[in-house]
């Protein structure tokens, strides 16, 4: 019997106890074949690729990541002494990345990637075209690149030779790194692109999604319950002492907060995000130090104001005028206004501005209320068609009336 036909013989066996055996017995013979030919590689080159591409298949079987892509490194793909077509390495260079994947070796598995990408151009075969593009997405997965993974997994979703039930799977993958990707006008695309997907209705993380989209604050049971889903790397403690969702969940509520309040003290922005008044101030100073988020800080009064006029210019198309800070009259006052009929725009004017207002900057403030207006209209349109997928009867009955 040859060592294929043996393999496959064990593997057909149903006693999980004779299986380990067989395998067993295959293995110490083919680490005994190994070592024997050790010092005439040279001359038996395609026999020991053919042992250590079975011998791996052993560890694989065993769950042995790393025994299995350590075997596949010493396959001979840069020898002199033959001609190893490009297809078949980068057979081998993506089966070592898969594998190390499964070991969380994330950094060795992209050095072999990176082997892989060079040859693509020379495979048509579209098993290994898709096993590099995931590849690709889980290593970005792996580094916290979740705004690049995000992208690439949502990619792979719609290639209609995978199977239906691995699309979704990839689409909750996308959704899962959009979630984790640092807050800010990059990933609020990204979100948008997922919640505007029909298929992510059907996903278990569809209300984080819709949430975060709507820019609604999260809550620690949603978190807590998000958080049981994610992979070990995507909980692993960054410098700070935080995990890499307390970041995304910290950041993507910090910027609900500025859409919502004109200006908050350090101590409510603090007890807000469920952090140090300190670590809210300092959170907040470096998303606008990196442009993710518009506003300024007042060290003396502890107060963080918000310019909220800057996403509003970007939906007229990038007008230009003066943009205030739109703060409040008191610290966290609200961007709607108080109850006594008071707007935030009234409050973010005090009369000397409006003594000093030239004849152009009066009708530019103007425009930016009707397009606070038009932005307030969208998100209620939002909602009524969430409402009306969920409750046809009851809308029907309401716009009746």
């Amino acid at each position: 019997m040859d060592i294929e036909a043996r393999l496959t013989s064990i593997a057909q066996v149903t006693n999980q106890k004779d299986k380990i055996k067989g395998y067993q017995d295959l293995s110490r013979m083919y680490k005994h074949a190994l070592d024997r030919v050790q010092s005439r590689v040279v001359s038996f080159e395609e026999q020991v690729s053919a042992i250590r591409m079975h011998l791996a298949t052993i560890y694989e079987s065993e769950e042995d990541w790393a025994e299995a892509a350590q075997v596949l490194m010493g396959v001979p793909l840069d020898s002199g002494h033959r001609i190893v077509p490009n297809e078949f390495k980068i057979e081998i260079y993506i089966r070592i990345v898969r594998l190390l994947l499964e070991d969380d070796e994330a950094g060795m598995a992209d050095t072999y990637l990176n082997r892989a990408a060079v040859l693509m151009r020379d495979t048509k075969d579209i098993n290994l075209q898709l096993t590099f593009k995931l590849s690709q997405a889980r290593i970005a997965d792996f580094k916290n690149n979740f705004l690049k993974a995000s992208s690439q997994y949502h990619e792979i979703s719609y290639i209609q030779e995978i199977d239906i039930d691995e699309r979704l799977q990839t689409l909750s993958a996308a959704v899962v790194c959009a979630v984790l990707a640092p807050a800010g006008p990059q990933r609020s695309r990204m979100l948008a692109t997922l919640y505007k997907d029909d298929r992510s209705q059907r996903l278990p993380h569809f209300s984080i999604l819709e949430k975060m989209y709507l820019d609604r604050v999260l809550r620690s049971n949603e978190v807590q319950e998000f958080s049981t889903t994610l992979r070990p790397h995507q909980l692993a403690l960054l410098a700070d002492n935080t995990t890499v969702l307390d970041r995304a969940v910290i950041e993507h509520n910090l910027l609900s907060a500025s859409k919502i309040y004109n200006n908050i003290s350090f101590e409510e922005l603090g007890a807000l995000l469920g952090v140090k008044p300190e670590q809210a101030e300092a959170r907040a100073s470096k998303m606008m130090m990196e442009g993710r988020m518009s506003g300024s800080i007042d060290q003396i009064e502890r107060l963080i104001f918000f310019d909220r006029t800057q996403s509003i210019q970007s939906r007229l198309g990038g007008a230009n005028g003066k943009g205030g800070s739109g703060a409040g009259g008191a610290s966290g006052g609200a961007a709607a206004g108080s109850s006594g009929g008071e707007t935030a725009a009234s409050g973010a004017i005090d009369e000397e501005d409006e003594q000093d207002m030239s004849g152009h900057e009066a009708p530019m403030l103007s425009t930016l209320w009707d397009a606070s207006i038009q932005d307030l209209c969208g998100h209620v349109e939002e909602l009524v068609g969430i409402i009306g997928a969920k409750y046809p009867d009851y809308v029907a009955t309401k716009i009746a009336m």
